[in-house]
Formats: C-alpha cells, sequence, structure tokens
C-alpha cells in the first residue's frame, strides 16, 4: 500500500484494533465467564482502531 492513499493508517487501525480487541477478550474471558466477551471485545477493539487511524489520517492529510 503506497503511502500517498488517504486511508493508510485507516487499514492498520482496523487490523491492529481487531487484534487488540481479540487479546482483551481473552484477558478478560480470565475474569468473566460470559460468550458475551468474545462477542463485543473485538467489535470495541476495531471501533478504537478506526477512530485513531482516521484521525492519524487526517493530521497526516491536512500537511
Amino acid at each position: 500500500m503506497s503511502k500517498n492513499n488517504k486511508n493508510y493508517y485507516f487499514s492498520y487501525g482496523i487490523g491492529f484494533g481487531l487484534l487488540g480487541g481479540a487479546l482483551l477478550a481473552v484477558i478478560l474471558g480470565l475474569f468473566i465467564d460470559t460468550p458475551l466477551v468474545w462477542a463485543f471485545a473485538p467489535g470495541f477493539g476495531m471501533l478504537a482502531g478506526m477512530i485513531i487511524g482516521i484521525a492519524m489520517d487526517t493530521n497526516k492529510n491536512k500537511k
């Protein structure tokens, strides 16, 4: 992927956010015995990654 792409960090944010959310689900799953952790944690991680990626792309494109 080229750095000239406007959504360069957005795609990385989705990937790393999903990975981080899955790791968070593993950690929370040790303490909370419910399958809802696996339903919501990866999605929230991906959402956080998307927001961070959009913010980084917006700052990069202002230059």
